[in-house]
């Protein structure tokens, strides 16, 4: 599938049974308005910048974990679900460099690992104040992959917990379409969906 000129390839179905992304062309990533960034403080969450802040709050908010990456850092461009190929390395968001195994599944660009499925992504792909275009992940992963692959790293994030234990299926379409429009509301941007 093409979405607004990134391809998208799932070549990891076990591990991810259903997969939408989004493309949002021209936002503005700053700092949030008050509301928001009230609303994650509220719940112990500190505020990052009005693109993570909103895709924190929609998993609060609705239980689904999202994840907005830099369009203009992934080569391709394209997203490709896949299984982590042994010794393929990534250093997440923490700045810690992982090995990851044939075992994991990895969101990837059209070279390498971008995103541990379900755990957390890399310092490579985020979203920064330079950002102009995003893809915008809405995701469901095998729950027993999940939970493999975070004790394998002894990594566990807000969104591990929730798909270890299995998110809604069905929910996805309504979820992404509220990232959608909470990120638009705070960062602007246009939007392109399959």
């Amino acid at each position: 599938a093409v979405v607004d000129g990134v391809q998208v390839r799932l070549e990891d179905a076990e591990g991810a049974p259903r997969y939408m992304i989004a493309v949002i062309r021209g936002v503005r990533v700053g700092p949030s308005p008050a509301w928001l960034a009230g609303r994650l403080a509220a719940i112990g969450q500190r505020s990052i910048n009005n693109v993570v802040d909103a895709t924190n709050y929609v998993l609060f908010e609705i239980n689904q974990p999202l994840h907005a990456f830099d369009l203009a850092r992934l080569r391709g461009p394209a997203v490709v679900v896949r299984r982590a190929r042994a010794g393929e390395r990534i250093v997440t968001l923490d700045g810690v460099s992982r090995t990851l195994t044939a075992e994991m599944t990895a969101i990837c660009d059209a070279e390498h690992p971008t995103i541990i499925a379900g755990v957390m992504g890399s310092a490579e792909s985020e979203v920064t104040a330079e950002t102009t275009d995003l893809v915008l992940e809405c995701a469901y992963f095998q729950p027993t992959r999940i939970r493999r692959t975070r004790r394998a790293l002894g990594l566990s994030s807000e969104s591990s917990h929730r798909f270890e234990r299995g998110i809604d299926l069905l929910g996805m379409p309504e979820a992404l379409r509220r990232a959608i429009e909470v990120i638009t509301a705070v960062a602007g941007g246009a939007v392109a969906q399959p």
